[in-house]
């Protein structure tokens, strides 16, 4: 599951994202969007 998230391919649910960003000290935006490059 975690992988999924780091490979940009799937989004934590809001109750397991809360959890994450409090540990990484990030903004929940920062999980959830995304970081693919757009290669037009």
């Amino acid at each position: 599951m975690i992988n999924g998230y780091v490979q940009n391919r799937q989004q934590p649910r809001l109750e397991i994202g809360i959890p994450i960003v409090k540990i990484r000290n990030i903004h929940l935006k920062e999980l959830i969007i995304s970081n693919k490059i757009d290669t037009k």
